[in-house]
């Protein structure tokens, strides 16, 4: 896996990060704000919902990709339970180590690890589901492309993959990397974002 972000002395500022070429944010404290006022003040119903659309259960694996402060991973830890694994991804150095304090304060086992999704440092088939929330829509096509040939490979056959984000029609094709799509709508809570539950074939 990725190592961990190096910190200075002051644990404030990072000497390294996994680059990328969609946007990134570097300030925790502004993205949960960002993410609650999209919410309208109910992010974690609206995060239920999503752990609820992934099918998630008891032993399975799950990675968030773009976990932003790791609130989706804390959550997806709770309906995977001790037998199950939550990880995340987040190119935002920053990001990671306030994700860690938080699962740390909670005394939660989640794997949290700078990572882009352009190459995602996991063996192939790997989780059970993936959830890519409010992610997409900051990358160039290229990167948009990459992302879901990466999210199809670390991903089971059969396996789950929850996308949440503006206009998903204009996303690059998902049936290419062997997609099916099961479920699709307005994201509840978030009125302006769509949602999609893509399953990937057996084959």
């Amino acid at each position: 896996m990725t190592p961990s972000p190096k910190l200075d002395s002051n644990r404030t500022s990072v000497l390294s990060t996994p680059q990328t070429k969609g946007q990134v944010i570097h300030t925790p404290r502004l993205y949960e704000f960002i993410v609650w006022v999209m919410a309208r003040g109910k992010e974690q119903a609206f995060r239920k919902f999503i752990a609820k659309l992934a099918e998630l259960k008891k032993g399975e694996s799950v990675l968030d990709v773009g976990c932003g402060t790791g609130t989706m991973a804390l959550l997806a830890k709770q309906y995977v339970g001790e037998t199950g694994k939550s990880c995340g991804i987040e190119p935002s150095a920053e990001m990671v180590f306030f994700a860690k304090q938080k699962a740390k304060r909670q005394n939660a086992l989640i794997d949290i690890n700078p990572g882009v999704i352009e190459q995602i440092d996991y063996p192939s088939q790997s989780f059970d589901a993936i959830l890519c929330l409010i992610v997409i829509h900051h990358m160039p096509d290229e990167t948009k492309i990459q992302g879901i040939k990466e999210m199809a490979r670390v991903l089971k056959p059969g396996g789950r993959l929850v996308i949440v984000d503006s206009n998903l029609q204009l996303l690059p094709s998902f049936e290419k990397e062997g997609f099916i799509q099961v479920k699709s709508g307005k994201a509840p809570f978030i009125p302006d974002y769509d949602f999609a539950l893509w399953k990937k074939d057996n084959l």
